[in-house]
């Protein structure tokens, strides 16, 4: 389902903008588009990330470095514990897709600097860089478990297929794992 930045809020939505403040969502069912204030000036800009999300025990953080435009990682999830995750673009964007375990919907969003996306644990995560020298973090709430960790093939969801088709310039570069599932 495209989901577009600017939907407004409503029962099953919550948009935020003129963060950091903390952010009250129980039972979070949806993914949360947050739109960052950034405190530019001559140096370049300054962009707070709250940690203050409630009930969230965030227990790493990850970056992902992606030299090459078209390069694919995903669908990632964990079953033990599962994962909540708040995906940041530090320098670049990314198409990032988020595909809901429970009902088999796709949601797709655009991130770069200005946003990020907090995402419920019960979905399997991958995103597409658009430009060279892509720069993400992700904080994750939920110990790694390299035993109960497991991927989607990517190109078993048409509508993923389609969009990732459509939006890489010459071939994909994506990782033997993510292109076979686990």
């Amino acid at each position: 389902m495209e989901t577009p930045i600017n939907k407004p809020y409503d029962k099953d939505w919550c948009y935020y903008s003129d963060l950091p403040s903390p952010i009250h969502y129980l039972n979070m069912k949806e993914p949360i588009l947050i739109q960052h204030k950034s405190y530019p000036d001559n140096r370049g800009s300054y962009t707070p990330i709250p940690l203050d999300i409630e009930d969230i025990n965030w227990t790493q953080c990850s970056i992902s470095t992606n030299d090459k435009e078209g390069t694919f990682r995903g669908m990632h999830y964990q079953t033990n514990p599962p994962q909540t995750k708040y995906i940041k673009v530090i320098k670049g964007s990314i198409i990032d897709f988020i595909y809901d375990l429970n009902t088999g919907e796709l949601y797709y969003y655009t991130l770069n600097s200005d946003n990020a996306l907090l995402i419920p644990n019960h979905f399997a995560h991958g995103f597409l860089t658009l430009e060279d020298n892509t720069i993400v973090t992700y904080l994750v709430e939920g110990e790694w478990n390299p035993n109960s960790e497991k991927s989607i093939v990517w190109h078993t969801i048409e509508e993923l297929k389609k969009i990732v088709q459509e939006n890489t310039v010459g071939e994909l570069i994506i990782s033997d794992k993510d292109a076979n599932g686990k």
